[in-house]
């Protein structure tokens, strides 16, 4: 049991049962957005020269980079008794998918009629200059969001990593550290026994009982007697 000078390594972490299983969820997204930016434009018929590019250059390594930050997601929730991710992660998931769904539905594709995307089909052809603008933008973003999944997993390991190894988190929590650590060091009050003790290691002797000094002279005057007799 933890006691209020030693609280729990690793504090409950409050979570639905959408919470446990978002990393699933993640795994299931990846795909669907990989296929999404690799195929989507199939949707409406316009893929072209650049999808197996796009499929290699694009979807694979978005996968990938999602897939990884699911699986560290899950390695890290499973340290917590509710094996839930946090918020944060939610809305950074949920924030790289709508950026990555954009970016799939600006992209181009290189067809008889030129290049076309799902926003031309759209919007209509006119629009491809406004178009590239967004896309460029969106696929920034959309790989600058895979990579801070990963990072925001990468951190949440360390940071329980930490609380299971005791270690203060906070300025609040190394000031607690700090003020207990000083008061195990502060000494009891000393006893008389205690101020001889000091007193005779300062001055490089052993303290003796009040018998001791008798029993030497007793033994001082057995042999002087025993060094008289003829």
């Amino acid at each position: 049991m933890s006691s209020p000078d030693h609280p729990s390594a690793v504090p409950s972490r409050p979570g639905s049962a959408f919470s446990r299983g978002f990393p699933v969820v993640m795994v299931v997204m990846a795909v669907l957005l990989a296929l999404w930016v690799g195929f989507g434009r199939g949707i409406v018929g316009l893929l072209g020269a650049l999808t197996p590019v796009y499929a290699v250059a694009l979807a694979l390594p978005l996968l990938v980079l999602h897939v990884v930050a699911a699986a560290l997601f899950r390695r890290d929730n499973l340290n917590y008794p509710s094996h839930a991710v946090t918020g944060r992660t939610i809305a950074t998931a949920v924030a790289s998918w709508v950026i990555t769904w954009g970016f799939g539905f600006f992209l181009p594709d290189s067809t008889p009629e030129g290049m076309r995307s799902v926003f031309t089909h759209v919007a209509g052809d006119e629009y491809l200059e406004l178009g590239y603008g967004f896309v460029n933008i969106l696929g920034v973003l959309s790989v600058a969001m895979a990579v801070a999944l990963v990072l925001l997993a990468v951190t949440d390991l360390r940071v329980t990593a930490r609380r299971l190894r005791g270690e203060p988190l906070t300025e609040d929590e190394r000031l607690d550290r700090l003020e207990r650590d000083q008061e195990q060091d502060v000494p009891g009050p000393a006893t008389p026994h205690d101020s001889g003790a000091a007193a005779a290691s300062r001055a490089g002797t052993t303290p003796r009982g009040p018998a001791s000094g008798t029993g030497d002279e007793a033994r001082a005057d057995r042999a002087a007697s025993s060094g008289e007799q003829p």
